[in-house]
């Protein structure tokens, strides 16, 4: 038989009580499985989708205290429950479901039969940033929409469940120590002082047994209500669910492809993006003010870079015919490796003959071009009047430019510069998820000197270009600029007699004539946002 705990006879009535709750709350109770253990959820939820649901808080701190507030402003844990069933491939509500989590079981019931439900789901599926970032938005955007009654509602029933709840476990943890204190005396009579105690307990234990079935009473009244102010307001409520679905997932699309760019950028997966690498990326986004516009209009950029690329002589994507040269395996036409490897003596010999004269026929690309592609080098203005939006789009075009310098295996330099002696360079070879977050965060707001950037520029097209490669450098800058020293030009024009390099120019607002003496292109913007289109012809002449 399994031995009782022993009791202190001593021991004060509410004494007893926290010694027998103490006793209860163990959390090595072997009652509950661990995999259950301290999770609220309208979900079938696992200690796994708990541990899923950290991960996302990790990357984005912001849950937390969004789905805080999700709980006193309606009931259970809104934004977890809303994760899990975005993210989860198979999301089943619980059953049974624990009281007080009715309305929001309801709520999400409802969401998950809308069609925009179904697209969100198609984006945020085993994908933490856009789950984590699609159950904010969608929570945030239906507690907005949903009718103050039904809210309150839901709060007051989740109130009375709670102290229900509570209620109930005070009469439980009396009734414990009721039958530990009968099983201590079994077979004896009781002190008088413990037969008062016992009679003490066992009036406490119908007070709260009492209160607890008034609180009761008072839940499923207030749930009720609830129930039935939706059901009064059902289309409605779809309606606004499936709108914020919508919402949500245009967010939770925005979110995770700026988080696989910001992955990609730093050397990292685009896909398995780590939760670190995830949480830089969302505080970059959300901290820096200069770059609040950044997620619109990187997508903007990335088309514009990506289109350039593509009709570039450089970027090789287009087959325009066959051409008879010397032998060259990677290029060479799939006829000629099927005679190649067919097998057939005759047209083995044949392949062969025409090898040596040079005459095998290899697949030509459009604007093949001998020149190879070297560094490419980001000299970006930080001072003061490139501050808001026009920062913005110039770290937009730069990080474009970055993900085509990795698809090239380019190496890719930013030199982010403002007044006299304040320019700094970031090789994007030697970064990491930190390193990023902190280039792209940062902002001088000062004036403009572009001679000692442009000086630095010329210093890693020497250390680090090859023969037979092209260096390429844009400079986005508000022109402010003075004519350039006679030190400078001699240092370009000695790197120039040993290395082919390119320097085109965007300006902003200002039409600086002494450009032209170093670059071109250049193309002139009154407003770097209203005019980007007109940037084409500056990226084309760099990628």
């Amino acid at each position: 038989m399994k031995q009782s705990p022993s009791l202190p006879m001593s021991l004060p009535l509410a004494g007893w009580a926290a010694w027998r709750g103490g006793m209860a709350a163990d959390p090595s109770s072997p009652t509950m499985p661990l995999w259950r253990q301290a999770i609220q959820s309208a979900l079938d939820a696992d200690r796994f989708d708990l541990e899923d649901w950290e991960t996302a808080r990790q990357a984005i701190p912001m849950l937390t205290s969004h789905d805080q507030q999700a709980a006193e402003e309606f009931c259970g844990h809104p934004v977890q429950d809303s994760f899990m069933s975005l993210f989860k491939s198979a999301p089943r509500l619980a059953d049974p479901l624990e009281h007080g989590l009715e309305p929001l079981a309801d709520l999400l019931h409802r969401g998950m039969a809308t069609p925009e439900w179904q697209r969100l789901r198609e984006t945020t599926i085993g994908d933490q940033i856009a789950a984590g970032v699609g159950s904010q938005a969608f929570v945030e955007e239906i507690l907005a929409a949903l009718p103050e009654e039904v809210k309150e509602q839901a709060r007051a029933q989740a109130r009375a469940q709670r102290e229900t709840d509570q209620l109930q476990a005070d009469a439980n943890a009396l009734s414990g120590l009721l039958d530990a204190l009968h099983e201590r005396y079994a077979g004896a009579e009781l002190p008088d002082e413990t037969v008062q105690q016992a009679a003490d307990l066992q009036s406490q234990i119908g007070d709260l047994s009492s209160a607890a079935a008034q609180a009761q009473a008072q839940a499923d009244q207030a749930r009720v209500a609830c129930e039935s102010s939706v059901q009064q307001q059902t289309a409605q409520i779809a309606a606004a669910l499936n709108k914020a679905a919508s919402t949500a997932r245009a967010q939770a699309e925005e979110a995770s492809t700026f988080a696989s760019g910001f992955s990609l950028a730093a050397g990292g997966d685009a896909v398995h993006v780590s939760p670190e690498t995830a949480r830089l990326a969302m505080q970059t986004l959300r901290q820096n003010p200069n770059l609040k516009d950044l997620a619109d209009l990187l997508g903007w950029a990335r088309q514009l870079v990506r289109a350039a690329w593509r009709n570039s002589p450089r970027a090789r994507t287009e087959l325009v015919g066959y051409k008879t040269r010397s032998l060259q395996p990677e290029h060479m036409a799939g006829s000629e490796w099927a005679a190649l490897l067919s097998g057939d003596e005759t047209l083995e010999a044949d392949w062969q003959r025409r090898a040596l004269d040079s005459a095998i026929r290899h697949r030509q690309y459009g604007g093949k071009e001998e020149e190879g592609r070297g560094p490419l080098i980001i000299v970006r203005d930080e001072s003061g009047s490139m501050a808001g939006a026009p920062h913005a789009l110039a770290v937009a075009l730069e990080w474009a430019l970055l993900e085509i310098a990795r698809r090239d295996n380019r190496p890719f330099y930013s030199i982010s510069f403002s007044g006299s002696g304040q320019y700094a360079v970031w090789h994007a070879g030697e970064a990491d998820a930190q390193s990023l977050a902190e280039h792209l965060a940062h902002f001088y707001n000062g004036g403009t000197e572009l001679y000692g950037p442009l000086t630095e520029a010329c210093k890693v097209v020497r250390t680090v270009n090859s023969d037979q490669q092209r260096a390429d450098i844009l400079v986005i800058t508000d022109g402010l600029f003075g004519a350039p020293s006679e030190m400078f030009l001699n240092i370009l024009d000695r790197l120039r007699e040993t290395e082919s390099v390119k320097i085109a120019l965007v300006s902003v607002g200002a039409e600086n004539p002494d450009a032209q003496v170093f670059a071109d292109p250049i193309i002139h913007v009154n407003d770097l946002l209203k005019e980007r289109d007109k940037l084409r012809g500056a990226i084309a002449a760099i990628v």
